[in-house]
């Protein structure tokens, strides 16, 4: 239930007990839930789910309806496939950078990376850059990092073939 890295509490026990504590709370103040961009809300109104409780608020989680991907341990929304076919066979895709603050996870109104992707037996290979040369380089490291061994077997069978 904990959906918000920054959230004060680090399991749902401690976050579902602070919930029913605050909204439990008697007198003519009512804790608060903070929206980000609007006015606070009573938080007896909004849904323990759809909240988390950062630097000492209440704020009320916005919707993040994206499926993440991580790419070299970064978190990335992937966009449109380009078109674009090269002889390495690598498929490329715009790329939005996920963020986080005290409201939640979020990405910015343009893609601003280019994730390079290669589907092989062995599961699918990517890596991301600022550009399509950038995605290309990563991933071909990537690629040899992973196949050095196939690759040397290769080159050294053809070099013995030839003496």
């Amino acid at each position: 239930m904990i959906t918000n890295s920054f959230s004060d509490f680090k399991t749902d026990a401690e976050k579902i007990e602070a919930y029913n504590r605050d909204i439990s709370i008697p007198g003519p103040y009512t804790v608060c839930a903070h929206q980000e961009d609007a006015l606070p809300v009573p938080l007896k109104s909004v849904p323990l789910s759809k909240l988390e409780h950062v630097a000492g608020l209440w704020r009320i989680q916005r919707e993040f309806p994206y499926e993440i991907e991580i790419v070299r341990k970064k978190a990335f929304v992937i966009g449109d496939k380009l078109p674009r076919v090269e002889r390495t066979l690598f498929e490329f895709y715009e790329a939005y950078a996920v963020g986080e603050n005290c409201y939640g996870k979020y990405i910015s109104a343009k893609p601003d990376y280019i994730v390079a992707k290669y589907p092989t037996n062995h599961g699918v290979y990517s890596a991301y850059g600022k550009t399509i040369e950038d995605a290309r380089a990563y991933l071909g490291i990537k690629m040899y990092d992973e196949f050095q061994d196939v690759i040397h077997k290769e080159i050294n069978a053809h070099t013995e073939k030839a003496k």
